[in-house]
């Protein structure tokens, strides 16, 4: 190879990460190694969803009745759990709490939940638990090398919550203030 071709080379080749993600699957291990899981045992995935653009038409009434707000988990990993679908489930991360409820599909691989993105936050205060179950209450301020925070993935745990969950339907829209 001559140096102006491996030059060339070089130059086409796509970026490739070296470092690990900071809450990519290896943490949800306590000893990756021997396969032993560790607090927040899942992956915990934010797909986009039908019936918002991020946080755009999350208010508009009919979408909230069509598509409800679930957390999406494997079928192995809620019978192991005990976790029946339409269950109120409570979903935490180091950085927060959330509830919704179960929906679980043969569309998830055991290991991981998907937490639609884009619910605007309801927060319990005495409970600190968001009853709108906003992902980015899961994920905190974690940033990359360039000072970015994005993503669409953390770990965390899911376990069945005994207080049942009102459909979205039946929330109020959270109407922001005109600011004066």
């Amino acid at each position: 190879m001559t140096p102006s071709t491996a030059s060339a080379t070089a130059r086409s080749r796509p970026f490739l990460p070296t470092s690990p993600p900071q809450e990519g699957v290896e943490a949800t291990f306590s000893d990756f190694e021997a396969g032993v899981k560790g607090d927040y045992p899942y992956q915990v995935y934010n797909p986009h969803y039908l019936r918002r653009s991020h946080t755009v038409f999350d208010n508009v009434q009919w979408l909230r009745e069509t598509w409800p707000n679930p957390v999406f988990i494997s079928v192995q990993d809620a019978q192991e759990k005990g976790i029946q679908e339409g269950d109120t489930v409570l979903i935490t991360s180091s950085h927060g709490k959330c509830l919704r409820t179960a929906c679980p599909t043969q569309r998830f691989m055991p290991g991981v939940i998907g937490l639609p993105h884009g619910a605007w936050v309801d927060m319990d205060e005495e409970k600190g638990i968001d009853r709108a179950g906003s992902d980015n209450i899961l994920t905190g301020q974690i940033q990359s090398g360039q000072g970015v925070s994005g993503w669409n993935t953390c770990i965390g745990n899911i376990e069945k919550y005994q207080e049942e969950l009102a459909s979205d339907s039946e929330q109020p829209p959270r109407i922001p203030e005109a600011q004066m």
